[in-house]
């Protein structure tokens, strides 16, 4: 009976021992918390409140899950270059594939001079406890400067060891990264303490009119923590400011000083749901963060946004919108406009942010859109004050209004069949507004066996090979949509005072640009390229004011792709981001091979890039339907992005040129891919 006893026991206790099993199996969390708050009097630093940032984040990482012998804190004296490499070794030692890891950085920081292709001409740099400020160093001594500069904990050291991290994390693994500090100079504003805002620190030679503003709002660059390479973790970094903003100290519950970045990550940890991104967890550190240092912008980057928080799964994420500002109680703005396919009319939901799926669930607000612009839209809210804040909601389409571009369509006559298929044809765009039957159309439409053609009539190129074009009325609309977005884009063309660039292509080979040869490329005044050949860009900014560049590729096919910004690069090549591509009047950037360059390839025939310009922050890459590929073995134009599907129908043909919706330059560039002749 006691055995009996002892048995039933056993088999009763299994499910629990195998569950205590599969959690000490499971992913385990950790956290390295590094802060400098005592600076040496010496170093020409003032003291921060770094230690409570650290302090709060144990906390809050606590609250999920994170055992306090998995958290290392690196603090004051013990921040030194060394001290930071042996952290993450032990850091290293401890974590095993598919762990959850959170590295976080509070204190001061600085820009360096660099020797590296970046527009600013600084490295973005946190500052370790023996670092001396700018002013106590003698730039006119060579070797004390480097001395001292090595000091601080360049952008590409730390990538490189988040980068092991990331490798030793595989690709199961997650890796959040947060930074707390400033990441460029400026003065003190306010009573509360900045966290860097000193001039960047360069030697004698270094030339200032050249480096006129950040391109890194980031402490380092993606590339140096491999994005897409095989193997890493996906990750996320958070960064507490702009590259031209300061990062300023605010209060915590109690009246104590604090990190703006720290507190707002510390009280989003108390409130997570199952379903929280990283994406949503970024927003509500934004909506925090706008709450305590409105003057702050924080930004994310990294390639984990749809991941659960802290070792999910991946979400799926409805497309949406941010509110750029609040006009009045029942009228706000929004980024994004007729470029996005939004035209007016279109029904807008507003939801909480972080919201993934907004099926069965209830808007906080609706809103209709009653004016566009290229890169921004008003929204009318239905009840007044129901958005208080441009943080306070994610903005999803209930009910997109389009109209599709007046186009003809056609089947060829030399078809078996035609005069049936024409029929059929005219039976279904019957259907469609603005779409009508013609002997020499825009568009041929060519019956397949298994998909139909849709073939542009001017080129032969084929556009689209999609099942059953020939029954589906919506299929064919979408195709329909997708073309006039394109002869949309192809056509658009504006010139504005002050807005003048100058894009160039230049001709790579073996790895170096050469110029020489452009002459013998341009036929005609416009320059032609063999598939094959390999090209970078040039801009330089001729007007008067600072702008902000973006460039579609259109090729002859109608395929759309997204040259700038370009912020999925992989593995060794830099990332673009849309804050990185403002250039200031009288500066040229030229694009150095190593890290971007591009291949051409076939259709061949006329491509045309359209080289946006504006004096706000533009991000037209989700425009594109393709994008080029920067990779280390560098790839065609052409390839797909995950994006195609939401994309297809952003078309909206309200822009005239010289209307009041003017609110940037659009510029053509030329050029023609012919066949190789080697």
């Amino acid at each position: 009976m006691v055995i009996m006893q002892k048995l039933l026991l056993l088999i009763l206790l299994l499910p629990l021992v195998a569950q205590v099993n599969a959690q000490n199996n499971g992913p385990k969390k950790h956290a390295l918390l590094v802060g400098v708050a005592d600076y040496p009097q010496t170093g020409g630093w003032d003291q921060l409140s770094s230690l409570n940032d650290v302090q709060h984040l144990q906390k809050g990482l606590k609250t999920q899950g994170f055992d306090g012998k998995n958290i290392e804190q690196l603090v004051n004296a013990q921040v030194t270059k060394t001290g930071i490499q042996d952290a993450f070794n032990r850091l290293l030692n401890r974590i095993q594939a598919g762990d959850i890891v959170v590295v976080h950085f509070s204190g001061h920081g600085l820009q360096i001079e660099t020797n590296a292709n970046k527009i600013d001409g600084f490295d973005e740099c946190y500052v370790t406890y023996p670092a001396l400020s700018p002013e106590k160093i003698d730039i006119y001594d060579s070797l004390k400067l480097q001395t001292e500069m090595s000091k601080y904990l360049r952008g590409h050291e730390l990538g490189e060891l988040l980068k092991n991290l990331r490798k030793k994390l595989g690709p199961r693994g997650d890796l959040l990264v947060m930074l707390d500090f400033c990441n460029s100079g400026g003065a003190t504003r306010g009573e509360n303490k900045v966290r860097g805002g000193k001039k960047p620190l360069v030697s004698k030679n270094f030339k200032a009119s050249q480096h006129q503003r950040s391109d890194s709002s980031q402490l380092f660059r993606t590339a140096q923590l491999g994005a897409e390479f095989e193997g890493l973790s996906p990750y996320c970094v958070i960064s507490a400011t702009r590259p031209e903003e300061l990062d300023i100290e605010t209060k915590d519950e109690n009246g104590k000083a604090i990190g703006p970045l720290s507190y707002a990550a510390y009280l989003s940890f108390q409130k997570l749901s199952t379903t929280l991104t990283y994406q949503g967890l970024f927003a509500r550190i934004q909506s925090s963060m706008h709450q305590l240092v409105k003057e702050q912008h924080p930004l994310l980057e990294g390639n984990a946004n749809n991941k659960q928080v802290f070792g999910g799964a991946v979400i799926p994420q409805e497309p949406f919108y941010e509110i750029d500002q609040i006009v009045a109680p029942s009228l706000l703005t929004i980024k994004a406009g007729n470029l996005a396919g939004l035209g007016v009319g279109t029904k807008l939901g507003f939801y909480p942010i972080g919201t993934t799926q907004t099926k069965s669930l209830k808007p906080m607000a609706i809103g209709n859109i009653t004016k566009t612009n290229r890169y921004d839209a008003e929204v009318s809210l239905e009840t007044a004050g129901t958005i208080k804040s441009s943080k306070d909601a994610w903005v999803f389409i209930l009910d997109k209004q389009m109209a599709l571009p007046k186009l003809t369509i056609g089947v060829p006559r030399s078809l078996n069949g035609s005069e049936e298929l024409q029929l059929r044809l005219k039976h279904l765009i019957d259907t469609l507004p603005n779409i009508s039957f013609a002997d020499q159309p825009d568009l041929w439409l060519v019956p397949g066996s298994e998909k139909d053609s849709l073939l542009i009539a001017s080129n032969a190129s084929c556009f689209a090979a999609i099942p059953d074009l020939f029954s589906n009325a919506t299929a064919l609309k979408e195709q329909l949509r997708r073309y006039g977005q394109y002869q949309f884009l192809l056509g658009l063309e504006e010139q504005i005072p002050d807005q003048t660039i100058r894009v160039r292509l230049l001709p790579v080979v073996n790895g170096q640009i050469d110029t020489v040869i452009l002459s013998k490329k341009t036929v005609n005044g416009i320059l032609e390229f063999e598939e094959g050949d390999h090209v970078t860009l040039s801009l330089h900014n001729q007007g008067k004011k600072p702008v902000y560049i973006n460039i579609l590729d259109l090729q002859p096919d109608g395929i759309i792709n997204a040259i700038l910004p370009y912020k999925n690069a992989p593995e060794g090549k830099r990332n673009y981001f849309p804050q990185d591509l403002r250039i200031m009047p009288g500066q040229e950037y030229i694009f150095e091979p190593k890290d971007f360059l591009i291949k051409l390839s076939k259709p061949f025939g006329t491509e045309v890039f359209k080289v946006f310009v504006s004096e706000k922050e533009i991000d037209l890459e989700p425009m594109a339907t393709r994008k080029f590929l920067l990779g280390n073995s560098i790839q065609k134009r052409g390839d797909l992005t995950q994006l195609e599907s939401l994309l297809i129908d952003s078309y909206q043909p309200m822009i005239k040129r010289g209307s009041s919706a003017s609110d940037g330059s659009v510029l053509n560039l030329l050029f023609r891919i012919k066949p190789s002749t080697n």
